[in-house]
């Protein structure tokens, strides 16, 4: 469950990166968790994971865009380099999404039963958001 948590905090901010101000989502979710400092310590150690996580992924995008281009600029491109470019995509920033994950990890193991159930109705709202339920 734990593992769960963690790997579902760091896919929802990474959505949240995407979809909107990544700095709000963060200072609302550390406000309502009333984190002590060794675990404000923690949070920041973890938030800076996942921003270095989501700058690897900026930063490959932008050179698989460079690689595409050059490919499209031939006469016969070849499309499979496309599977190519997310499979060195995934493997590039795997570390770093591991290092992420890893901190949130160690965040969660330092909250109260209250803090975790704060987190959960946190990403659970934010889950809803993101995939609304279906009627």
């Amino acid at each position: 469950m734990r593992r769960l948590l963690a790997f579902l905090a760091l896919g929802l901010f990474s959505l949240a990166a995407a979809a909107g101000p990544l700095d709000r989502d963060y200072e609302r979710i550390e406000r309502a968790l009333r984190l002590t400092a060794e675990q404000k310590v923690q949070f920041e150690l973890a938030v800076a994971a996942t921003q270095r996580a989501l700058l690897g992924v900026a930063m490959s995008g932008m050179l698989v865009r460079e690689r595409m281009s050059r490919e499209f600029d031939k006469s016969r491109p070849d499309l499979n380099i496309l599977y190519d470019f997310h499979d060195q995509l995934i493997e590039q920033n795997k570390p770093l999404f591991r290092d992420a994950r890893n901190e949130w990890m160690k965040l969660h193991a330092m909250l109260d039963p209250e803090q975790v159930a704060i987190a959960k109705r946190y990403f659970e709202d934010k889950l809803d958001l993101l995939l609304p339920p279906v009627r």
